[in-house]
């Protein structure tokens, strides 16, 4: 879903309902951190700091569109929110389900009927963290019922806020506080619960979630004050890039580490939110340029498509070369994902896309109303 881009000068982009082209290339940096991680280069031990990157994104992006929605009609339609989310997901969830049955079969000679009942009914993570059940090439769907169990509770929760209170402001904070919460409950389960029923869990994770929520209603409540040093060189020259080294320190660290439980989840979801901040209100923002060429974006667009579909790719490749050594691969790998992602989104995914403005909620009336169109 994409309408005219925004311009990439000194003044903030936060203008009439727009594309931001700069999320998408957000969105290409958290999935390559994935796909370093996944393809077991040194330089990345887990790609999990990725995955906060998305669900900071998701969160926000989710927010946004549901309480402009509960804003302009007084209420949310969850029919159609639904069926917006199956439009987005299922598609290319079936295609890369579909895969790695096939795939799976034609190296046991048996069909994975329990990983697949997993991965179709959304319950990926609680498998992991109650049973540590392996799901092999489909481990990564954890990050996608995550998301999917969220999506069941949310727009409720964000209608209950946009009934409950008027100021954006105070939505927002009360939901720093929710997502302070759950980080301080997710730090005090360490050494006391395993590192699998913390990492997968949807209450012990979902700070990221709820994090871009809270993002979403204070850039709405500051969008009156963009000219505030929040929003100046020291966001930009500063705060970003000490996110981005926070970023870059997190990516050593594997998810097992008790730090991450403790700390660099949390850390990683903040640094993440306060780039998304700068994408969208810095008046020095820097980043935005890089974040809005081309080659990022495209990557951004079809990187729903990339996280499902890289896993089967890496290990048909590995077992199809064994012994080759990882960095010979790689280009292999990533070119591979990369093909296959563009032929489920221009092949298949686009298509259903365009289904969801059958399912959109009216636009309000007015010419100044303001938002976020993105990918959601």
């Amino acid at each position: 879903m994409q309408s005219s881009r925004c311009s990439n000068t000194g003044q903030s982009p936060i203008v009439n309902r727009t594309y931001y082209p700069a999320l998408d290339g957000l969105r290409a940096v958290a999935v390559m951190i994935v796909l370093v991680a996944h393809a077991h280069i040194r330089v990345v031990s887990s790609g999990g700091v990725g995955v906060d990157i998305f669900f900071v994104l998701s969160g926000f992006l989710i927010t946004t569109i549901l309480s402009a929605e509960a804003e302009r009609r007084g209420n949310i339609d969850l029919r159609n929110f639904y069926i917006r989310r199956v439009l987005r997901l299922a598609p290319c969830l079936l295609l890369t389900t579909v895969v790695f049955a096939v795939l799976a079969y034609l190296q046991t000679q048996r069909w994975p009927w329990t990983q697949l009942a997993i991965a179709l009914t959304h319950t990926a993570n609680w498998a992991r963290a109650l049973f540590d059940v392996k799901l092999g090439a489909i481990d990564h769907y954890w990050s996608l019922a995550i998301e999917e169990q969220y999506y069941l509770v949310w727009p409720v929760i964000v209608l209950g806020l946009e009934r409950s209170m008027r100021d954006n402001g105070r939505k927002g904070l009360l939901l720093l506080a929710a997502t302070l919460a759950l980080a301080l409950y997710r730090s005090a389960m360490v050494d006391t619960f395993s590192a699998e029923r913390i990492y997968f869990g949807l209450d012990t994770h979902m700070d990221g979630l709820v994090l871009g929520s809270a993002l979403s209603y204070l850039i709405k409540s500051l969008r009156g004050n963009r000219d505030s040093v929040l929003n100046g060189r020291i966001l930009g020259l500063l705060v970003v890039p000490a996110c981005i080294a926070v970023i870059l320190v997190l990516c050593r660290l594997t998810w097992q580490s008790p730090w991450m439980a403790r700390l660099g989840f949390f850390a990683a979801a903040v640094a993440a939110a306060l780039i998304i901040y700068d994408l969208m209100m810095g008046s020095a923002s820097w980043l935005r340029v890089p974040l809005s060429l081309a080659p990022s974006v495209y990557i951004g667009r079809i990187s729903y498509g990339i996280y499902l579909l890289h896993l089967p790719i890496f290990q048909a490749v590995d077992h199809a070369f064994p012994g080759t050594r990882l960095l010979t691969l790689f280009p292999l790998k990533i070119a591979l994902a990369l093909a296959a992602a563009s032929a489920s989104y221009y092949g298949m995914e686009r298509h259903f896309l365009k289904l969801k403005k059958l399912f959109a909620s009216p636009e309000p009336p007015r010419a100044d109303s303001e938002g976020v169109r993105a990918q959601a």
